[in-house]
């Protein structure tokens, strides 16, 4: 049963990051036609900042799920590659607990200002796109980031308290030392 939970889950975190492309590849088109439209005819086209803005958004929050699934996270590789694997493994666990934390705090006030916004009925000024629009994206993505994160600080945890670790080693650099 988890199994096939998590095979769903994997394969929409993929298909909400292919939307994300989609949105910047979208963002580009719109950007690059306008601004050939504004060198041939000195026309171009309406709404374009609104139009950008909203497609940036939406591919940024829809692939931070992704990134956090596939653990392409930034990491001081110096640092990460020579500790021993409890240590590496407690600052993972460490680092998605941040991110559970942050993830859920932007779905949760992002919520509750998406929710105001939706009733005083703001909108963008140039094309008058309703601002929830901006928003949908934005919690989407936030929600699913902060299950992922939650997901990897649980296998963390196991990870870090079922592994055996003999007490001699000290990471990859006492390895390499002892080598030599």
């Amino acid at each position: 049963m988890t199994f096939s939970i998590s095979k769903y889950f994997n394969h929409l975190i993929k298909y909400v990051a292919w939307i994300g492309i989609l949105f910047l590849l979208g963002a580009m088109l719109i950007t690059t036609t306008d601004v050939v439209l504004r060198k041939i005819d000195n026309v171009g086209i309406y709404g374009t900042i609104d139009l950008v803005q909203l497609m940036i958004m939406s591919a940024a929050y829809l692939s931070i799920p992704y990134a956090f699934m596939k653990k392409s996270h930034v990491a001081v590789a110096i640092l990460s590659e020579r500790m021993p694997k409890k240590v590496a493994c407690f600052c993972q666990a460490l680092g998605m607990l941040f991110c559970v934390i942050f993830m859920s705090s932007i779905a949760w006030f992002g919520f509750q200002q998406a929710d105001q916004q939706y009733q005083y009925g703001d909108i963008s000024i140039t094309l008058g796109l309703p601002m929830i629009y901006y928003w949908i994206p934005v919690l989407a993505g936030s929600t699913l980031s902060g299950i992922v994160s939650a997901g990897l600080l649980i296998t963390s945890f196991f990870t870090l308290f079922s592994e055996k670790q003999d007490p001699s080693d000290n990471g990859p650099l006492d390895k390499e030392s002892a080598q030599i």
